[in-house]
């Protein structure tokens, strides 16, 4: 950083002198001058500087108001006019389930052109050890990337860049792409792959690359029992290359095959303090271990939701709560009798307990079906203090919302629509633009969060995530959603809203005295820069508890 101006510099000298003589009052361990801070108050306010002092917030506002909690050895610290915003908290994210074999992970996020893509995986391949397994476990769609003519990743391509490697891309979560030395690992030769089900051929009967049905289910059980030993490390990685990104809390959702071992890791790095950033979990009451995957509430016996450290605790149910009514946009949950029934006990019984539920609903149909149960539930527990919150509703309908609004229902939004806009789209056709309807949400003054559902779905950097809330566009530029907000409204969501929806807006989530002091110094104007490069916004610098938990080398 730049020594502070001369203007600044005398001030703090005249101040210094007198807090030495007087003593100071409130002094701080850190001071962050000459910014611009967007605190996301009530108020949206900007502020010049901020004083933390045992990893919380003891004073923000002018220079001049923040020098007084200077102190002999206060580290000072000028912005020179860089912004400052909250740390950004994900609400919904698959972390805990993606961390596994992070450190051998090729991340294609945000990549547009097709040689990038392939300089992305030769790197990952210089890297590893020969015959160790490069994935990268989806993230993004063919469509993204320029540079050659028809969609997805070539055989031969692959095997130039990572000719002593097996290579396995994931594509969301329906095909894959194959190199040579993956379709060895299952048994194929690809000069003569012998009718393989599920091998896309070329021309010449040879495999050109995609890979589904049985070829794809091999593929990933050998990747699966290949998973790295050192799971610890995995875990570590994942978190810091969060923290990259400006992320200083994620809310992982568990999800299918989430099993309790995945969990282990990341309590580990709690107990040792190692945690870079916040790590707040759904329990799970499906045992993805059993065969039958049936909702087992004895699981929460024992749990004591939103208690543990500040950096590693339950703070809900979710994301599913009974597998029969799990839906997709095109498609509702079941409605028998029978289902809604073992819905309405199950749901009721976590009112009873005072359990957060945070609940995956996408299809309005489905939702009105869930509303029902809740509004029988309510008559007995009022539901608005527990917070429940419906996520993606992706397909929700504005009388819907008022309906969830009457019972205080809140929302978990995701960016799913910046890799699959196109396929809702195609499914249903203009009103796709109006899906994910988080201007509606903003209108009917529902309170509502941005995440992002990564990473297998969406993209994990939050400020891509930003960018599709701002402009509604797919990461390669298609147009997908008339629903987009302001940027205000954008950053409300991706911090003290998903605060709110944790619980924890009285520690997180906005840059005000007496808060955690999480948060990020970017390198572009939030508010100023062109609303098209927003996803391009980098951070310098990540706050943690009041410690630097990532910094660029130019910081």
């Amino acid at each position: 950083m730049k020594k502070n101006n001369q203007s600044f510099a005398q001030l703090t000298t005249t101040l210094f002198a007198t807090l030495l003589i007087s003593g100071a009052v409130g002094a701080s361990d850190l001071v962050l001058t000459n910014g611009k801070i967007l605190t996301v108050d009530s108020l949206f306010s900007e502020a010049q500087a901020i004083a933390i002092d045992g990893g919380r917030i003891v004073a923000i506002g002018s220079n001049a108001s923040v020098a007084k909690h200077i102190k002999a050895d206060t580290k000072l610290i000028d912005l020179n006019g860089k912004t400052v915003i909250p740390g950004l908290i994900d609400n919904h994210m698959h972390l805990v389930r993606g961390a596994q074999n992070w450190q051998r992970q090729i991340r294609l996020e945000g990549v547009l052109d097709y040689q990038e893509a392939l300089s992305q995986i030769e790197k990952a391949a210089k890297r590893a050890k020969p015959g160790e397994w490069l994935t990268a476990p989806g993230g993004f769609v063919e469509r993204q990337f320029d540079g050659r003519p028809g969609a997805g990743f070539l055989r031969k391509d692959l095997d130039r860049v990572a000719p002593e490697n097996p290579v396995y891309l994931q594509h969301l979560f329906d095909w894959g792409y194959a190199n040579s030395a993956a379709l060895e690992r299952i048994g194929v030769n690809p000069e003569n792959p012998e009718g393989m089900a599920g091998l896309l051929l070329d021309n010449q009967g040879l495999p050109e690359g995609p890979v589904t049905k049985r070829a794809q289910w091999l593929i990933e059980q050998q990747v699966a029992q290949d998973k790295q030993a050192d799971q610890l490390a995995n875990a570590h990685q994942a978190l810091s290359d969060l923290a990259k990104t400006g992320l200083t809390t994620v809310v992982d959702a568990g999800g299918f095959n989430t099993v309790d071992s995945l969990y282990a890791p990341f309590q580990s790095l709690d107990e040792q303090g190692e945690l870079p950033i916040r790590l707040y979990y759904m329990k799970q009451v499906v045992d993805w271990q059993q065969g039958n995957r049936a909702t087992n509430l004895q699981r929460l016996d024992g749990v004591r939701f939103g208690e543990g450290s500040d950096f590693f605790k339950p703070v809900a149910v979710g994301e599913q709560l009974l597998l029969s009514v799990q839906d997709t946009a095109g498609s509702p949950a079941n409605s028998g009798d029978a289902v809604k029934a073992e819905f309405l006990e199950k749901a009721a019984e976590l009112a009873k307990r005072g359990v957060q539920l945070h609940l995956h609903a996408v299809n309005d149909q489905s939702i009105n079906q869930h509303l029902d149960a809740f509004a029988e539930i309510n008559k007995t527990y009022p539901l608005a203090p527990l917070r429940w919150t419906l996520a993606h509703v992706d397909g929700i309908q504005p009388e819907t919302i008022d309906r969830a609004n009457d019972l205080g229902i809140l929302f978990a939004i995701h960016s799913r629509p910046v890799l699959i806009g196109y396929r809702f789209q195609s499914r249903f056709g203009p009103k796709a633009n109006q899906m994910t309807p988080m201007k509606t949400l903003t209108e009917k003054g529902a309170l509502w969060g941005l995440g992002s559902d990564s990473p297998t779905v969406s993209i994990y950097n939050p400020f891509r995530t930003l960018w599709w809330a701002i402009n509604g566009r797919m990461v390669d530029g298609t147009k997908v959603s008339e629903q987009n907000v302001d940027r205000k409204q954008a950053l409300i969501a991706h911090t003290i809203n998903n605060a709110r929806l944790a619980n924890e807006e009285s520690n997180l989530g906005s840059l005000e005295i007496g808060k955690r002091a999480d948060l990020v110094v970017i390198d572009q104007d939030y508010m100023k820069i062109e609303a098209s490069q927003i996803s391009k916004i980098r951070s310098l610098a990540t706050m943690v508890d009041g410690e630097w938990v990532y910094r660029d080398a130019s910081f």
